[in-house]
């Protein structure tokens, strides 16, 4: 008789799991609201320098900094071209805008983002279903597209507009929707370093 109990206690308990775990489910798929507004991201940008991964050096007589650190290094980020500042604008119109200076006549640049795009309304074959909301897999861009770049200006200033779209071709509609850039960064369009990277620079 007590074998029979549990047995039923041990089928009521799992189907209390599948049923908890099913009503989980429905909440964690639920689709959350677009936010009302986001008109645009503006961003300065700091130099780019290598990441300190393993530490070679100890402080010493530096009260609240970690112990250890690294020598400031461009290896893999850019190490050949100056810069005095950066301004990165991308607006909800698709417009991306760069401003700075502190750079040599010739100096070719590009902006990388990484963007993630949410749509709604879109109709989708497997499983089959229309009006769906579909976010796509990371996607990153340089803008503008090779071959073109911004071009630093003889006075070292650097002051170009693309449009999202065309550096997003062939893929265009991911230029409209939920927008979340992920990445940017400023690149050397000769050899692909990072030059800058969104930061404040305080002294």
């Amino acid at each position: 008789m007590k074998k029979q109990g549990a047995s039923v206690v041990a089928v009521a308990t799992v189907i209390g799991l599948t049923t908890l775990l099913a009503t989980a489910q429905g909440v964690f798929a639920a689709q959350v609201s677009f936010p009302k507004l986001a008109r645009g991201l503006n961003t300065w940008l700091v130099r780019a320098m290598d990441q300190c991964s393993s530490s070679t050096l100890s402080m010493v007589g530096q009260p609240h900094l970690p112990s250890g650190g690294c020598p400031q290094t461009n290896l893999v980020t850019e190490d050949t071209l100056g810069m005095n500042f950066v301004k990165l604008r991308v607006t909800a119109r698709g417009s991306i805008g760069l401003f700075g200076t502190g750079f040599t006549l010739g100096d070719s640049l590009r902006v990388r983002l990484t963007l993630r795009v949410t749509r709604p309304g879109v109709q989708v074959k497997h499983p089959p279903g229309s009006n769906k909301r579909v976010t796509f897999q990371d996607t990153t861009v340089e803008c503008p597209r090779a071959p073109d770049a911004f071009l630093a200006r003889p006075n070292g200033a650097v002051v170009g507009r693309t449009d999202l779209g065309a550096c997003l071709s062939p893929n265009t509609n991911l230029q409209t929707g939920n927008i979340e850039i992920i990445g940017v960064s400023l690149i050397n369009a000769v050899n692909g370093k990072v030059v800058a990277s969104p930061g404040v620079l305080r002294r």
